[in-house]
């Protein structure tokens, strides 16, 4: 059975579809047979990010209903092994019962699977994944996403889900300034331990134009680490200068 993750934040913005996107990336990258699974439903954007909007006629809703899985799997051009369920196009279209059917089924088929969930406080579907699924909650180092993390990690504890804390849009020149708050701080007021940090990036910002990340930059560096985590290496924190 392959791990499951769940991508989650308190506050939109974040960039936790384009975490959950570089994330898939570095799994592939380790030679792991990766699904990510939109669950924006009327909101997606993960067939955009990964060029295959042109070419996706099926969704979620569609498997729930009754397709085949691999009917609406889409593999992503470029990639060895990365794969994609987009969002349905419409609202109301997961229910709990029929979607906690296909995780499991996700999980059996796939070495990775990322669930990309909604920024917000609708826990509903968590209870329907998998037990072992980790939950990986996405910040950025200002004070009202920080907040943000630490109710999510509340509530978390309340579903007796586990999670980790990724922050992301990290820029450490700001941090020096005191604009930006230090990790220590972050940490402690998330109440969440800290799996890795991903660097501000212009490169991030053009993924939907671009549908890739360069092997060797600073991005896909940073997302390995997380990956390797995951995987059960030791990784250090690198200096954050060089984040």
């Amino acid at each position: 059975m392959g791990k499951v993750y769940a991508v989650t934040s308190g506050k939109g913005g974040v960039g936790k579809s384009t975490v959950s996107v570089g994330l898939a990336f570095a799994f592939t990258k380790l030679n792991k047979r990766t699904l990510l699974v939109d669950m924006d439903e009327g909101l997606r954007c993960l067939d955009l990010m990964l060029g295959v909007d042109k070419s996706a006629v099926f969704d979620l809703s569609d498997i729930l209903m009754g397709k085949e899985m691999n009917d609406a799997v889409y593999e992503v051009e470029g990639t060895d092994g990365l794969y994609l369920i987009p969002a349905p196009s419409a609202v109301g279209q997961i229910d709990a019962f029929s979607f906690s059917l296909f995780a499991q089924l996700a999980a059996n088929s796939f070495d990775a699977v990322i669930f990309d969930f909604p920024a917000g406080m609708d826990f509903s579907l968590y209870t329907s994944l998998p037990k072992d699924t980790l939950f990986l909650t996405v910040a950025v180092p200002d004070p009202v996403s920080v907040r943000d993390a630490a109710y999510v990690s509340k509530r978390l504890c309340e579903f007796s889900c586990s999670s980790r804390l990724i922050i992301n849009n990290f820029k450490y020149s700001l941090v020096k300034r005191r604009i930006y708050r230090n990790i220590d701080d972050i940490i402690d007021s998330a109440g969440l331990q800290l799996l890795g940090v991903v660097p501000n990036s212009e490169e991030l910002a053009f993924l939907s134009v671009n549908h890739k990340l360069k092997q060797k930059g600073k991005p896909m560096a940073a997302f390995l680490r997380i990956a390797k985590r995951l995987d059960g290496e030791h990784i250090l924190l690198p200096n954050l200068k060089k984040i």
